[in-house]
């Protein structure tokens, strides 16, 4: 059986064919070298796995027919990681680990202390980022991949989520992540059943302004602090979401 593996969305997908174009195609036909009548395993967003036999390889991309469909595999908590944009390099880490351990959602943030200016670059941020989460899907065999919403203002962000549960990494308040995470991994009567949705807020290089947190916290998100240090942007998106992964989605 192969091993090659691919990555689609559901709105590739036409029938039982499938056309792959761009970077994929790329990997499929220069790459890995796969062609007509070889079978390969395709997935998607929303981690359904496909069997395809590969019907035509042009320059133009590759004509696939699906032979076989697996089921989606759904996280018992859809994790949504909204994240106030940071420099380049350390966004890109941050895509590619949030990928690694099974973020269901992205959200680019705006927010009052941003650095880095997306006017006129949004959609190529996007497609690049889109890129960075499709392909640490594929290293790492993750059984779906994030999708990536386009960057909001942090206003729009708080307004509009409806996540049951609502995080904030702070530096100034809150209780512990792990006393909230551990309140639904205990046994008795005291246990509490996981959400069945989370988003965690995490902000900036110079982190959240006072009139920013004190929003953020009118707006139902409750305040989280992983401990006493100072961590960096991605240290501390990173560290919340391996948590709350390793609690509720093991």
């Amino acid at each position: 059986m192969t091993s090659n593996r691919f990555s689609i969305r559901q709105s590739d997908i036409d029938s039982s064919s499938v056309f792959i174009h761009g970077d994929e195609h790329h990997h499929l036909s220069n790459v890995a070298r796969i062609r007509p009548k070889e079978k390969v395993w395709l997935f998607d967003e929303q981690g359904t796995r496909y069997l395809a036999r590969v019907e035509e390889v042009t320059k133009a991309g590759t004509r696939l027919t699906i032979l076989e469909k697996e089921g989606t595999t759904e996280p018992g908590v859809k994790i949504t990681l909204a994240q106030a944009i940071i420099k380049s390099k350390r966004m890109n880490i941050i895509l590619q680990q949030a990928t690694e351990l099974g973020a269901s959602m992205i959200i680019p943030v705006i927010t009052a202390r941003t650095v880095v200016r997306i006017e006129g670059k949004a959609e190529k941020k996007l497609e690049r980022w889109e890129k960075i989460v499709r392909e640490a899907a594929k290293q790492c065999k993750c059984p779906f991949f994030p999708s990536i919403l386009p960057p909001v203002s942090l206003k729009s962000l708080i307004e509009e989520r409806q996540e049951t549960l609502k995080l904030v990494l702070s530096e100034n308040r809150g209780k512990y992540l792990r006393d909230i995470l551990v309140r639904s991994s205990g046994s008795g009567r005291e246990k509490e059943k996981p959400p069945s949705s989370v988003i965690i807020l995490v902000g900036p290089e110079g982190g959240w302004t006072d009139e920013e947190e004190k929003t953020i916290l009118s707006h139902g998100y409750e305040a989280v602090s992983l401990g006493k240090q100072i961590l960096r942007a991605e240290t501390a998106a990173l560290s919340g979401l391996a948590m709350v992964s390793h609690f509720w989605n093991l």
